[in-house]
Parts: structure tokens; C-alpha cells; sequence
């Protein structure tokens, strides 16, 4: 699934993967639930989910949406 998302929307299955774990992060940060992580994965974490969204996330997340079945 992966490899076939990462073709129709010109990126890596890398990508697909941390835009959809951004959101997960998000909620979880929002909600104040309680993750520990090693200082590095944390540093790295708050690296990425401060970062904003590239046009291909978002234009990837419009593309996901739009998939039956999915709840995004």
C-alpha cells in the first residue's frame, strides 16, 4: 500500500509515514497524554512534529482523505 501511495503522490513511503504519524503525535501531545522516549528520539520528535507540513503532506493528506474507509 505504501509503495502504490508513494507512486500516485510522487513521494516516499518515508513521507507517508511521518505525515500520518504527525497527526497521531498531535493528538496525543494535544490530549496531554504522557510519552517517554530517550532525550534523542525525544529532541528529534519535537524537531519534527514543530515543523510545519510541506505542501506535499498536506496535498498527500487531501489525497488520504478522499480514500474510502480511511478515518484520517
Amino acid at each position: 500500500m505504501l509503495r502504490g501511495l508513494g507512486r500516485t503522490q510522487g513521494t516516499t513511503k518515508t513521507q507517508i509515514v511521518l505525515s500520518a504519524l504527525r497527526s497521531v503525535f498531535e493528538e496525543n501531545f494535544l490530549e496531554k497524554k504522557t510519552i517517554l522516549l530517550p532525550e534523542d528520539q525525544y529532541q528529534a520528535l519535537v524537531e519534527l512534529v514543530g515543523s510545519p507540513l510541506t505542501t506535499q503532506e498536506i496535498e498527500g493528506r487531501k489525497k488520504l482523505k478522499k480514500v474510502p474507509d480511511w478515518n484520517l
